[in-house]
């Protein structure tokens, strides 16, 4: 019908939107006809991601062979080290390492999800499924799109810390955690339910400083125990907030390091429970606040090599704590006098640890801790103790075979200052983390 009217000679500025509104729907129908089937968006733009949600899921096999020698398990003197017994918090004692018993031993099956959600935020869970149970280890949202260097996460996420608690076990050097570690944040570490925010700065090297509050409920220095079964107090969360700095110059070749630092400040509750639970004379409970403070660094020579030869990690961290409790309540009537006064102590700890790439997918590690150079506690009463410090050395060997398997032999050897004196113990660990999926980079 257009053609029609331009045969004829009629200019084009003539024509009524009368006469042409038949051709113009003519056109758009055909058209229409002949676009695919497959080009059609029923949903919509706003809804094509839910669409296409496809995470990666990555799982992560942790077992080992174990065993402790001595006269008591290694796990046992280390919760009944002078100054840093913590067995009071809860009536269970298991006396087990990281989730190591003596024998075969399935650590942990590690589950993650992970994926972009949309340009302005990346989310991930890790489940961990165990022989016993199941937990929630994280569920993060993060943001990606923020101005100035700032980025915000919320969530149960591991605090970023430092560089140990921030990882995995399976991404560490050794099978077990640094023993100041283990015995003032627990076998998993300060993993916590919260939010944090970090402001990346606009420096010529790598400067992060970050913030975290959190609700404050770790099994051993941040412990929360009120309940209706109980004298304690409650206390409305966020309980627990902790700052941090990282530092990294800009190092030529294949040099990098970081160093960094934190504190914090958070509740902290205790209830010591005779045999006979809540009823026994001897109970009593304390509520107040505990101090966290510490720094860590770590330095990686990566050359130009195949497999990890010649790669050298060299990392080491200091962790301080002074706690200040107060008696709140005591089942027996002669302690009356004492109720409301403060219980105090300050304990630290460092270690000091390499891994060397000797081989093409080998590697030999050496770690040298001491916890307890301070180590000092007053009691309610006014009594007051120092403890001398305890020790402990330890040596690895792995076997990289791919990025998906590792085996490790390791040998730890303790001296652990008790009630009792110095005594010693041996740990043997013969672990194998084999990771399946599509598995995130670690971190530096």
């Amino acid at each position: 019908m257009i053609r029609n009217f331009i045969r004829a000679g009629r200019p084009a500025s003539r024509i009524s939107s009368r006469a042409l509104a038949p051709a113009l729907g003519l056109a758009v129908a055909l058209a229409g006809a002949a676009r695919p089937a497959a080009a059609v968006d029923p949903v919509g733009a706003a809804a094509r991601p839910a669409l296409t949600l496809n995470p990666a899921i990555s799982v992560v096999i942790d077992g080992a062979y174990y065993r402790s020698f001595g006269d008591e398990p290694a796990a046992h003197l280390r919760e009944e080290m002078e100054g840093f017994g913590h067995g009071h918090a809860h009536d269970d004692h298991h006396h087990h390492a990281h989730g190591f018993v003596d024998g075969f031993n399935l650590r942990e099956v590690e589950i993650m999800f992970a994926a972009d959600v949309d340009p302005y935020f990346k989310a991930w869970t890790v489940v961990g499924v165990s022989e016993h149970d199941i937990e929630l280890e994280e569920a993060v949202v993060l943001t990606t799109a923020l101005p100035l260097g700032l980025q915000l996460k919320a969530g149960r996420f591991l605090s970023d810390i430092n560089r140990q608690n921030a990882s995995h076990p399976h991404d560490w050097n050794f099978a077990d955690a640094p023993l100041i570690h283990e015995l003032l944040l627990g076998d998993h570490g300060l993993n916590e339910r919260g939010v944090q925010a970090s402001w990346l700065a606009p420096t010529p090297f790598f400067l992060m400083l970050g913030f975290e509050a959190l609700q404050g409920r770790n099994e051993n220095l941040f412990a929360y125990l009120a309940d209706e079964e109980n004298p304690l107090a409650e206390h409305r969360g966020p309980r627990l907030f902790l700052g941090w700095a990282k530092l990294a110059p800009m190092l030529r070749g294949p040099h990098a390091f970081q160093v960094g630092v934190f504190a914090g400040r958070g509740v902290h509750q205790e209830a010591h429970l005779g045999p006979e639970g809540n009823a026994d004379p001897g109970s009593h409970w304390l509520d107040g606040h505990q101090w966290l403070a510490g720094a860590d660094f770590v330095y990686r020579y990566t050359p130009a090599t195949a497999y990890g030869h010649r790669w050298l990690t060299l990392e080491g961290g200091y962790l301080y704590r002074e706690k200040d409790i107060g008696l709140i309540a005591h089942n027996n009537p002669e302690r009356a006098p004492v109720i409301g006064n403060r219980a105090t102590a300050r304990q630290d700890g460092f270690y000091v640890q390499g891994a060397y790439g000797f081989l093409p997918r080998w590697r030999l590690g050496l770690r040298g801790e001491m916890v307890g150079l301070v180590n000092e506690e007053r009691s309610p009463s006014g009594s007051s103790e120092a403890h001398d410090a305890s020790t402990r050395l330890s040596a690895m060997v792995d076997w990289t075979l791919t990025e998906f398997s590792r085996l490790r032999f390791q040998v730890n050897h303790g001296l652990y200052e008790t009630h009792d004196g110095r005594e010693p113990a041996t740990e043997a660990f013969l672990q194998a983390v084999f990771s399946l999926g599509a598995h995130g980079a670690h971190r530096f």
